[in-house]
């Protein structure tokens, strides 16, 4: 167990020198080290539910609230979940699991000299740490987004799928993460006195619009990455159907040189130009004229520019994307 207390108005890292803690005891503990023996439904019920929250949430009792803090997993750097209980009391906090991250988090506050009126505060504080990369995450996704935009509209055949994937379920987590905390900031800003000071009052206010912010910028690249989804599937429509316009034009070339051969492969004794030595040249040539005036036909006509994209003007572009922001 980790043990802060706050002292005129700052967390510092072990118990205060009265002993009493009545200005905020902040603890870091493992969930072995919790003392379940008299607990209430809501603590218990909270406990039961940490290892399998994936959206954060908190529910109140008389003299306290429980819930879990559920940040989601990063594909892009291999962290898994981290699912952090949560005990606040009136002058009492207490962080239950992942005591590594906890105090990370609780030692950054020491050190920045965060201001707080009491244990809601440092909630308040950690809750704010979770999220503080969370603009700069944004903004690399979009930039990701722009990057698979470019290629997908210079035809580029090719494209990261899976970094694709990865960014839309970063952002599935995320929009579940904004939820979550954006609730639990919301109720506990309008909370009791007893159990959250009117200072911290405050600053929850400002994290709920903080997240509010965030879920306004997620939701703008959730549209972008669905946009992104159909100009993939438009790229692969397009491919098939090159394919298959291939295939057709090459089917209706040969097919009448395919006809003239089956004719002449019937071999009667009385067809035309079968004892004639330039029979044999003639049809050849028929072929080739034959062969010739289709692919020019089909030239004239457009047919045999298979799967091509014309570049968007500039402005057009710039304009689609300005959309998006």
């Amino acid at each position: 167990m980790r043990v802060w207390h706050i002292e005129d108005g700052r967390l510092v890292e072990g118990s205060a020198s009265d002993g009493t803690g009545s200005r905020g005891r902040i603890e870091a503990l493992d969930e072995r080290e919790l003392d379940m023996e008299g607990a209430g439904h809501v603590l218990r019920e909270a406990v039961a539910q940490m290892p399998h929250a994936y959206v954060p949430f908190i529910e109140f009792a008389p003299g306290m609230a429980a819930g879990v803090i559920a940040l989601p997993a990063d594909a892009s750097n291999g962290a898994p979940p981290v699912n952090v209980g949560v005990v606040l009391e009136p002058t009492r906090l207490r962080l239950i699991g992942q005591m590594e991250a906890c105090g990370e988090a609780l030692t950054f506050l020491a050190q920045e000299r965060v201001p707080m009126a009491g244990a809601a505060g440092a909630l308040c504080g950690v809750m704010r740490y979770a999220v503080r990369d969370h603009p700069v995450l944004l903004s690399a996704v979009r930039r990701d987004f722009e990057v698979l935009e470019e290629r997908l509209l210079e035809g580029h055949r090719r494209v990261d799928r899976g970094k694709m994937m990865a960014d839309a379920r970063r952002l599935m987590g995320f929009d579940a993460l904004y939820q979550g905390m954006s609730d639990i900031a919301s109720e506990l800003s309008e909370g009791s006195d007893e159990l959250v000071a009117q200072g911290d009052r405050l600053r929850f206010h400002s994290l709920a619009r903080m997240l509010d912010r965030l879920s306004t910028r997620l939701e703008s690249l959730q549209d972008y990455s669905l946009q992104l989804n159909g100009l993939y599937q438009e790229e692969i429509d397009i491919r098939q159907n090159s394919v298959m316009q291939w295939l057709t034009v090459i089917a209706t070339i040969f097919m009448p040189l395919t006809f003239i051969t089956g004719w002449y492969g019937m071999n009667f004794p009385t067809m035309a130009m079968l004892q004639e030595p330039w029979g044999y040249p003639l049809v050849v040539g028929v072929c080739l004229v034959i062969a010739v005036a289709e692919i020019v036909c089909f030239h004239r006509r457009g047919w045999l520019h298979f799967g091509g994209r014309r570049r968007p003007h500039p402005s057009r572009h710039g304009s689609a994307r300005r959309k998006t922001k």
